[in-house]
Parts: C-alpha cells; structure tokens; sequence
C-alpha cells in the first residue's frame, strides 16, 4: 500500500511539474512575442518619424529651388520678351507675343501654386494660425466655396514640431472634401476644451464615415492623414452631426 501511494505521489509530483514547465514555457512564448510586438512598434514609429522628417525636409528643398530657379527664370524670360516687345513695335507677329507671355504668365503661377502646397512660406515664418487663414482665403478665392476660421487660442500653442503635419492633414481633408463631399461652406476652429487642445474641422457636404472608409481605402490620402496624426501623438474623432462632417484633432504636445 505505502508502495502504491508513493508510486501516486510521484505520478501527481512529476504531473505537477511538467505543467508548470508546459506553463512557465507558454508564458515565456508570449512574454517574448509581446517583447517582440513593443520593438516592432517602436521601431515603426521610428522610422515613421524619420520618414515625415525626410519628407519635409525634401518638400522644403524643392519648394525652394521651385521658387528660386524655375520661377526667377520664368520671370526673367517674361521681363526679356517684354522689352522685346517695346523695342519692336512693328512686330510681324504681336499676337505669338501675347500667346508667349500668357503662357509664361500662367508657368509662373503654377509654380508659385505648387512651390506654396509643397511648403507654405507662413508656416516656419509666422505660424500655423496665420498660414491657415491664408490657405482658407485662397480656397474660398479659387473654389467659390465658404472657408472660414475661428482661432480662439493663440499661435504659440500649436508648436513647430506639430504645425506641419496638422497642416498636412487639413489639407487632405479639405481636398477630400472638395472631390467628393460637395460641400458650400467649412469651419474650422482651434480651441481648449477638458480633454487639451483641439482642432475642429466643420463642413455641410456629404456624410463620409472616415474610419470605415480608412479600413477599406487603397489610395495613400487616408493613410496619410492616420500616419502624420500618429507622428504627432495627436488622436481623431468624428461626430455625428444631421448635416455634413464634424472632425476633432485633440493634440498632443
């Protein structure tokens, strides 16, 4: 009998401790695999980081030599056939003139269009509110449509290191609007409220359910929008609204 209760009390020892091993193994697994997960984020949102910080810096450089180069030597040209023109009045053909100079006319523009969207000069030299107010005058000047701002925090609490990609972001929603929300009118508006600092973006276009149509997009616009959100720690939400789309951007500094 002591034979048999001890064979037992092996059997349910030796049971115990291949359980406790089984587990102890099964919890390093998920311990590692977790670990693993935390580096793997880590090491996305690092190289998220660096991405956006590339970007910038490439649209900078770009805008610059757009500016610098392209359009100083698109005016030149125009100031050149100008003269050109004064000096030879009895031109044989003053119309290709006219043609010449609306052409150059209309490079020069674009380029400055183009220089502004890949980096708005009064972002870096006089803040995010006043850059915003002159990207809405010059939506509402070319669309026909009603951009409107309420700035009721001042500038200096939307810092550098979030200005760009929030305003990166307000561009992609404002566009998306434009293509496919069929909107008349968009507010947007910078306040404090008990959960920090927000940024509210209000239009009366067609409803657009922004995480569903995130989890099912294939361009990179609304991807986008989720990774510059992401870089700067800054979170989205959308209310239900009767009418239109009402955004919040509750910012982290």
């Amino acid at each position: 009998m002591d034979g048999t209760n001890e064979v037992k009390s092996i059997f349910f020892i030796g049971t115990f401790l291949m359980l406790f091993l089984a587990f102890g193994m099964l919890f390093l697994v998920l311990f590692y695999q977790r670990h693993l997960t935390k580096i793997k984020k880590k090491e996305a949102e690092i190289l998220l980081k660096t991405a956006l910080k590339s970007e910038k810096k490439e649209r900078k450089r770009i805008a610059k030599d757009l500016h610098d180069a392209i359009q100083s030597d698109l005016i030149a040209i125009r100031n050149y056939i100008h003269l050109f023109s004064k000096k030879n009045r009895v031109s044989p053909s003053p119309e290709l003139l006219s043609t010449i100079q609306t052409s150059l006319n209309q490079a020069i523009e674009n380029t400055r269009l183009i220089s502004y969207q890949l980096m708005p000069p009064l972002l870096e030299t006089l803040g995010f509110n006043l850059a915003l107010c002159d990207y809405f005058e010059q939506l509402s000047a070319s669309t026909g449509k009603d951009f409107k701002i309420e700035l009721q925090l001042e500038d200096n609490l939307v810092s550098d290191k979030i200005s760009y990609e929030l305003f990166r972001v307000v561009q992609e929603l404002a566009s998306n609007m434009l293509k496919h929300g069929s909107i008349t009118y968009c507010v947007a508006r910078l306040s404090n409220n008990q959960k920090g600092v927000c940024f509210e973006l209000i239009d009366d276009g067609i409803p657009f359910d922004f995480m569903m149509a995130y989890r099912h997009a294939k361009g990179t616009g609304l991807k986008n929008i989720k990774s510059r959100l992401q870089s700067i720690a800054a979170r989205l939400e959308q209310k239900n609204i009767e009418k239109g789309n009402h955004y919040i951007i509750y910012l982290s500094d």
